[in-house]
């Protein structure tokens, strides 16, 4: 099974010594950590909400796509910022679920470059609360069906 569920502050994992964390979230594609687990990110992390805003602003037909970012205190805490563009507030859930498949596949592209993430056996691992399911508004089930489908990562999924 590629979802594991574990209960607990997403912000609280850690990975196995000497290698790097990705924390992930659906993103809208305006630029703002407004509300939900994005305004916890914001707060923080500042300086990441200031390059995905920036990114945000600067690119087009983000929808499906996905940003990896360096966390503020990288060099201490080893931990990537994984937007995942999932929604910009005009999608079905059905439409929000499928953009959210697209944002994983990208992510994992991009993922196969980078250097000493934490992994289980060989697929990178992508921590995550239940995205989607709060602001979005999309029923977890929806998600959790096109989580399985990536085939080239393992997710924890946080719960409180």
């Amino acid at each position: 099974m590629t979802v594991k569920y574990i209960t607990g502050d997403l912000f609280r994992h850690s990975a196995q010594a000497g290698k790097a964390v990705v924390l992930a979230h659906a993103c809208n594609t305006g630029g703002s950590w407004g509300g939900g687990i994005a305004a916890i990110f914001r707060t923080k992390f500042p300086q990441a909400n200031s390059d995905y805003s920036n990114y945000c602003h600067n690119n087009k037909n983000l929808l499906g796509k996905s940003l990896l970012l360096k966390a503020d205190d990288f060099d201490e805490s080893k931990i990537y910022i994984a937007c995942l563009f999932t929604s910009d507030f005009s999608q079905t859930p059905e439409q929000i679920a499928s953009y959210t498949y697209k944002s994983l596949e990208d992510l994992a592209t991009q993922m196969k470059s980078v250097p000493d993430v934490e992994s289980n056996g060989v697929k990178k691992v992508v921590n995550m609360p239940k995205i989607n399911a709060g602001i979005f508004g999309v029923p977890w089930e929806l998600t959790e069906a096109e989580l399985e489908k990536v085939k080239d990562l393992s997710f924890n999924v946080y719960v409180l």
